[in-house]
């Protein structure tokens, strides 16, 4: 399963180009306006830790970046 996620801006708005990444099959998927945080397999932040939203979820994709596990987050959380 693949999801399409969108990062937020300084003023914490999510805009802009989306990008595709491949969910670990152990991953329970996140829902669709979801906020998280994204790992690799390791646990070791992929972005920083950058919190982004789920915008779309996929069965398939050619441009997916990497295989991520998920944290669930949101805006609030420091």
């Amino acid at each position: 399963m693949f999801i399409t996620v969108q990062f937020k801006d300084k003023n914490k708005i999510f805009r802009g180009k989306t990008y595709d990444y491949e969910l670990n099959e152990e991953e329970k998927i996140p829902e669709k306006g979801s906020i998280i945080r994204m790992v690799d397999n390791n646990y070791n932040y992929i972005c920083y830790g950058t919190r982004v939203k789920v915008v779309d979820i996929k069965e398939c994709s050619v441009t997916a970046r990497t295989q991520i596990r998920v944290i669930p987050s949101s805006l609030e959380e420091s």
